[in-house]
Order: C-alpha cells, then sequence, then structure tokens
C-alpha cells in the first residue's frame, strides 16, 4: 500500500470512528432508548483500537517488557492527560450542576486507571462517567502483546472460529428471557464496563487486520473498481442498518450489552471499508473531506469531554433560559463540545503528550553509551 492510499485508509476509518464517537454522545444525551446504540459505538471504538494496534506493531520476536513499558508510556503520554482534563471537568460540572462532591476514592480510582474494574456504578461512572473506557483501554494495551502475536499464529480461519465461539459464549452469559423469567449468568457491569469482556472487541479488530494482510484480501483490493468500492459502501451501510436494528431488538430481548448482537454490523461495515481503502468509492471519498478529517483527529477529546462539556453548558444555558429551545440548544451543544475538543487537542492534550515523550527520550538518551 502507498503511503497516498494508507493515508486515505486511515482518514477514513478514522472519520468512521468519530461518527461512532457522535452516535454515542447523541445516545447519552439527546436520544429515548438509546442503549443499544451506544453500546454498538462503544464497541466499534474498542474494535478499531485492536485494529490498529495490530496493524502498527508486530509484538515479534525481541519484544521485551523493556519495549513493552516502552509502548505503555507512548499510550499514556497520548491518553492520560485527556482523562485528567476529563475527570477534572466532570467534577466541576458536578459541583456548578448539582453540587456534587466526588469521593477522594473514586478520584483515586480514576487517577490510577482502576475504577472500571470496581463493580460499583459509583466508581466506573464516578466523576467522569465515560472514564471506563480508558481503564478498559489500557488493560487491552498492557494485555496486546500477549492477544495479537499468539491470534497470528492462528490460520484466518481459525481466528474466525475463535471469535465465533467467544461471541456464542459471551450470548450464553447474558441472555435472558423475554419473558422476564430466569436471570443472566453475566449482569449489566460484567458485560459493560469489566476490562477482559473487552477483549472480545479488542481481538476482533485484530483478527479483521491479521485477514485483511492475507494474499487473497490484497488481491481482491486489487481487483475492485472505483464503481465496485462504491456498490460496496452503499450495500454496507444498508445491511448495517438492517444488521442494527435486528440486533436492537434483539438486544431488548437479551441483555444490556451482547457484543455478539452488534458484532455482525460492526465486523461488516468495518471490513467493508478497509476493503475499498485502495480504490476509494462514492463513501470513503466523502470521509476523507475537510473538516471531517481534521474533526476525525478529535474523536477521544469528544468522547472523554462529552459530560464535562454538557452539563457545564447546560448550567451556562439555564442561566439565560436557551435551555428551553431546543434547536438552538442543541446546536450550541454540539458547537460547544466540537469547540472545546479542538482545544482541548491543540493547546493541551498534543503539547502534555509531546512533553512526555520528551522527557522519555531525554531519560533513555541519558542511559546511552557516551562517545
Amino acid at each position: 500500500m502507498t503511503s497516498n492510499n494508507k493515508g486515505t485508509y486511515l482518514q477514513s476509518l478514522g472519520t468512521l470512528q468519530l461518527a461512532a464517537v457522535i452516535a454515542v454522545v447523541l445516545g447519552h444525551f439527546w436520544l429515548d432508548d438509546s442503549v443499544y446504540m451506544n453500546s454498538v459505538g462503544v464497541s466499534f471504538c474498542f474494535v478499531y483500537s485492536g485494529y490498529f494496534t495490530a496493524m502498527r506493531h508486530k509484538f515479534g520476536q525481541g519484544y521485551g517488557l523493556r519495549a513493552h513499558a516502552a509502548f505503555l508510556r507512548d499510550k499514556l503520554a497520548k491518553l492520560y492527560p485527556l482523562h485528567v482534563l476529563g475527570v477534572a471537568l466532570g467534577i466541576l460540572a458536578g459541583m456548578l450542576a448539582w453540587g456534587g462532591i466526588v469521593s477522594p476514592k473514586v478520584l483515586l480510582a480514576h487517577l490510577t486507571l482502576t475504577s472500571s474494574w470496581i463493580p460499583n456504578p459509583a466508581y466506573y461512572f464516578g466523576a467522569n462517567p465515560v472514564a471506563w473506557f480508558v481503564c478498559d483501554l489500557f488493560f487491552l494495551y498492557l494485555m496486546a502483546p500477549i492477544v495479537v502475536p499468539n491470534l497470528r499464529r492462528l490460520a484466518p480461519g481459525w481466528q474466525v472460529a475463535l471469535i465465533a465461539a467467544l461471541l456464542m459464549l459471551e450470548f450464553i452469559g447474558g441472555y435472558t428471557s423475554s419473558a422476564g423469567s430466569g436471570a443472566p449468568l453475566l449482569n449489566n457491569y460484567t458485560l459493560y464496563q469489566f476490562p477482559p469482556i473487552r477483549l472480545l472487541d479488542f481481538a476482533t479488530g485484530v483478527v479483521i487486520c491479521n485477514i485483511g494482510g492475507t494474499l487473497t484480501w490484497r488481491r481482491l483490493q486489487e481487483r475492485l473498481t472505483s464503481l465496485a468500492s462504491s456498490i460496496i459502501e452503499v450495500v454496507a451501510i444498508v445491511l448495517f442498518l438492517v444488521l442494527y436494528r435486528a440486533g436492537k431488538d434483539l438486544i431488548h430481548a437479551h441483555c444490556f450489552r451482547a457484543f455478539c448482537a452488534s458484532a455482525p454490523a460492526i465486523v461488516l461495515f468495518f471490513t467493508s471499508f478497509i476493503l475499498t481503502s485502495r480504490r476509494r468509492g462514492v463513501v470513503s471519498r466523502l470521509l476523507c473531506i475537510q473538516p471531517l478529517t481534521a474533526l476525525s483527529r478529535v474523536s477521544a477529546e469528544v468522547y472523554l469531554l462529552q459530560y464535562g462539556v454538557y452539563f457545564l453548558i447546560e448550567h451556562l444555558c439555564k442561566q439565560v433560559g436557551l435551555h428551553q429551545q431546543p434547536v438552538p440548544y442543541f446546536v450550541i451543544q454540539m458547537a460547544g463540545l466540537l469547540l472545546t475538543a479542538w482545544l482541548a487537542h491543540r493547546y493541551y492534550v498534543l503539547p502534555m503528550g509531546s512533553r512526555l515523550r520528551g522527557k522519555q527520550r531525554i531519560r533513555s538518551n541519558s542511559r546511552a553509551p557516551k562517545n
């Protein structure tokens, strides 16, 4: 893949992730009966993380504890400053909106990235209700050197079979009769926030990456024309909507979040746009236009700052009565979130990340033998 194609490839998938994040935001604040939409959006982000982790990192022979420590430090340099900002905004918004005070124990759990390991909503929702995502993601990065190379050792067919078997086990664990009788083996917390359960989402992304690297897949990509890619993308969107609706009905009948229900829709959508990355279709071209590609760079900021920004803006709008005007209020909220995300990315996250990585390089160079 040429550098130009690779750039396009990353941009289109990045825009899809932004769409998934915005779907989660809409589900949290603006839409009723949106549990399943939130589930699909969050699961997409975990699959996305697994895919790009496997694509960018080989974790091959010679990858030891020192290399993994450097890998984790790099991930923390990108995520942790934003995580801290999200928690701070969440605390401030809670104090202004309803006078809430965060327990020191909850704050400590957030700052140590352990809140999602505690099966208590006071902890995993805590100061910033979406901060559990970072805790889970760090666990997945911690496990990546085990998950990625071991999956690569399996033939593609066995990788798919393994994921399918795990999806079935999750379905069994989360199953509850629609009549209300019986109880699931796994509760809502286990199915949604518990870090090990998200290994399934992450591993699905790894498997997609592995299949995308096969010779058969590359040959299929090369044979596509722009017209064929356009048809594939449009069909993928239609089938995604059909599968989404089917999964939504299934989720209400069985359990709070089963990746087994949303996986077919997510995998189809994800792989279709990977397939068309070499010969872009009309939808891929739209995904790669400005300002979408620029906004896609702040997806993490949009996700982790959404609660703090929403309640801060709500507090301000209540002071002037704008919260009673639905359309202007919605526009102000979304514009405020995107603007805050961009400012945080440009003037806080990037400088802090560069500073942290710079210190790492300085420490590394100081240990190197001098000439």
